[in-house]
């Protein structure tokens, strides 16, 4: 009996719970009086709006409307600890009429104040005007410049695989200042491209066009690549059951930043060097079992720019290695820096790294090149400062023909 009396009161308790919860914060039906001596300080897409607050004890925020060029009306708020209230993510920098208000803490409103604001050239319009297309291997390079950082959404156009006409054909989501993507999977064929930008407030720029031709290339067979140890060649470990050279070619990384040891399948599986720790450099020596002229590559990451992740690296390509292990015979092809955008210390991370480091690191290599069958990736430093390596995967493509 004594239990059902309590879950009688705990019931009751809880209405009564919800009742005040769903009450205003007060019973003041007065209008509070308006902010005074507004002043605007313009900002790319928006403004910022300093006022003085009214002497009322209630006030709980200030509330900010602006309608769009779409007419959709969007709402800012500040509270009342502060007197000022920033505006943003309008798409161009016609004047805006703004109306503020006070509200105090029973929603109740004042009567508007309204003032006119004049934006900035807004960020995505900025990053829009800098963009650089560019015919790459496989498809289509973009650059662009976005210093603010912003989140910024990009459209790629091109024709389309049945119809031919013009569609929408991938979308690159980015936040990184420093803009640098290649969309992939093209052929061979002129054709008309076009991008466009569109930031996360749905502000949409225009679309640039521009006719290119891809360059003709395709991913070397990884069921070709062998293993093939040269004297001077980093020891790798052998005692680990997820750790052999043949896991960087078995097509399997993580593609989840939160999961960059077991995401998509891979299992932990990866490549690691237990050489000196006193800053020689080490490497590895890949037998891509074709001769191909190598367009790129990308590596995939086992660690987040953390302990034997490449941070500093090259490759070298040769056709007949000498047997000493000697560099003799073989040929400098570039060097890559793995570069985390946040500059975060250690395990601390922001989107921008996360974005860069599923990515992969990616680089052309440079024109002019010979025709290569083996390979040498040369550590000169890892995110621990010496020279051991650990990675997940690596890719090439090229023409073997």
């Amino acid at each position: 009996m004594k239990r059902y009396i309590f879950l009688m009161l705990a019931a009751g308790w809880l209405s009564a719970c919800k009742e005040e919860m769903m009450k205003p914060k007060s019973d003041d039906s007065t209008p509070p009086e308006n902010v005074t001596k507004i002043t605007e300080t313009p900002t790319p897409g928006g403004a910022k709006l300093t006022y003085v607050l009214p002497s009322s004890t209630n006030l709980l925020y200030v509330l900010a409307e602006v309608s769009t060029k779409q007419g959709v009306v969007r709402q800012f708020k500040a509270s009342y600890y502060t007197n000022s209230l920033q505006i943003e993510g309008l798409g161009d920098t016609s004047p805006y009429e703004v109306k503020l208000y006070s509200v105090n803490k029973s929603e109740v409103r004042s009567t508007p104040v309204s003032v006119t604001i004049h934006p900035l050239e807004p960020p995505f319009t900025d990053v829009f005007k800098s963009f650089s297309m560019i015919a790459d291997f496989g498809g289509v390079n973009l650059k662009f410049s976005n210093p603010s950082g912003s989140d910024l959404e990009i459209g790629f156009c091109g024709p389309d695989s049945t119809t031919k006409n013009i569609a929408l054909l991938d979308t690159y989501f980015s936040a990184t200042k420093d803009g640098n993507h290649t969309f992939r999977g093209l052929p061979a064929v002129k054709a008309r491209f076009g991008v466009f930008i569109r930031d996360k407030w749905g502000n949409t720029s225009d679309t640039m066009f521009q006719e290119l031709t891809p360059l003709f290339e395709k991913m070397l067979d990884k069921s070709k690549f062998r293993e093939i140890k040269f004297p001077g060649d980093g020891p790798i470990y052998t005692t680990e059951w997820n750790i052999a050279p043949r896991f960087i070619w078995d097509g399997k990384y993580s593609s989840t930043f939160d999961s960059p040891y077991d995401g998509n399948g891979n299992n932990w599986l990866n490549l690691s060097t237990n050489g000196p720790t006193d800053g020689t450099p080490i490497h590895i020596t890949i037998d891509l079992g074709q001769t191909a002229h190598i367009s790129r590559f990308r590596l995939n990451h086992y660690y987040r720019f953390i302990n034997k992740a490449l941070r500093k690296y090259e490759l070298w390509g040769s056709n007949n290695p000498s047997a000493d292990g000697s560099w003799d015979s073989w040929t400098k092809i570039l060097y890559y820096e793995q570069v985390k955008p946040s500059g975060l210390q250690g395990e601390q991370y922001n989107d921008a790294d996360a974005e860069v480091w599923l990515r992969g690191d990616m680089a052309n290599f440079p024109d002019g090149m010979p025709a290569f069958r083996y390979i040498r990736l040369k550590c000169l430093e890892n995110w621990m400062g010496n020279g051991n390596i650990s990675f997940s995967e690596i890719t090439f493509w090229g023409d073997t023909q």
